[in-house]
């Protein structure tokens, strides 16, 4: 008998669709707004789809080392990825709208919260 594996793309579907909300969102603002709120919630949504798929690549207790090795792995790269994104809107994005890109960010990053409830639609 094998533990069946949680639905957990649905959490990458859910941040990247609010990600696209919340841009349009600000773009009754500014279109640097929205430009700015997109990237803040791209920042957090695709280091953390990496994430997800480290973390859930294998499962079961023989796999134990490969599941560690995974989630480290995977949470060190979420980070560097992270950074690395608010890197590229800091230089690329002409002007930056921080109030955009920072709310988006954690609005998505606060979607993590509702994790477990999200993958078991």
């Amino acid at each position: 008998m094998s533990i069946k594996r949680p639905p957990v793309f649905r959490i990458t579907l859910i941040q990247l669709g609010l990600s696209g909300l919340i841009a349009l969102l600000f773009m009754l603002n500014s279109q640097e707004a929205a430009i700015s709120a997109l990237a803040g919630g791209m920042i957090c949504a695709v280091p953390n789809a990496y994430f997800i798929h480290k973390a859930f690549k294998y499962s079961g207790a023989r796999q134990i080392d490969n599941v560690l090795r995974s989630l480290y792995q995977g949470g060190t790269w979420k980070i560097v990825l992270t950074a690395i994104g608010f890197a590229a809107a800091f230089k690329l994005i002409n002007p930056v709208d921080f109030i955009a890109l920072f709310s988006a960010f954690i609005a998505v990053q606060a979607t993590n919260v509702f994790a477990s409830r999200i993958a078991n639609l």
